[in-house]
């Protein structure tokens, strides 16, 4: 017979392990810093044997990406969720913002990320199907003009990245999820003088 929420009881204790195991490496990354996490040290914490690490996880890498996407994840859904957003491109300004912005509220976060062996293609992996179905629900609704929806996308998803390199290197300004909100909403296809309008409206600029 099925389980009422549709997981045998070992899936659903392999998603328990993966979550104390992430929980662990997340407290452990808060008070040491990533250089100085240690599986053994994971798994003690998560209170699992250290074999079972690598059911979960090929690499420390792995972990690390996992609890990046979960913050990263966490602020997308949250944008997704609010009442205030339904204008999918009020929404692409919350949600680019609230990613880049990590740069700027979290850069001990950030910089894991960008230092993660293949930074931009772990990146992608995260942001790619919230940004997709974004922008797929722009186009559905007409408020987005998208000849090439994958290249618009895998251009979106890089420009964020780079901004979130560029702010933590110092390059870019306090204005920098502006600005890069700003040009993911002309890429969409959405006017410049529309698209000015959004951010000025996410600014409280009249």
């Amino acid at each position: 017979m099925e389980p009422p929420n549709g997981l045998s009881r070992t899936a659903r204790r392999q998603a328990q392990t993966r979550a104390d195991l992430i929980k662990a490496a997340r407290e452990i990354i808060a008070e040491r810093g990533v250089e100085a996490l240690r599986v053994s040290d994971v798994t003690e914490r998560a209170d699992v044997a250290f074999g079972t690490f690598y059911n979960q996880f090929k690499t420390k890498d792995d972990i690390v990406e996992a609890v990046v996407a979960e913050t990263i994840v966490g602020l997308a859904q949250s944008v997704e969720e609010s009442p205030g957003f339904g204008d999918p491109e009020e929404a692409l300004v919350a949600s680019t913002r609230a990613v880049v912005r990590i740069a700027y509220d979290d850069p001990s976060l950030a910089r894991l990320l960008v230092k993660l062996e293949q930074a931009e293609t772990r990146f992608e992996r995260i942001i790619r199907p919230q940004a997709g179905a974004l922008l797929e629900r722009g186009v559905a609704e007409g408020r987005f003009v998208i000849d090439d929806l994958e290249t618009t996308l895998t251009m979106s998803i890089a420009a964020a990245f780079e901004v979130i390199r560029g702010i933590l290197d110092g390059r870019l300004g306090d204005r920098a999820d502006f600005v890069c909100a700003e040009m993911l909403l002309r890429m969409a296809g959405v006017t410049p003088k529309r698209a000015a309008r959004y951010v000025r409206a996410a600014e409280g600029v009249s």
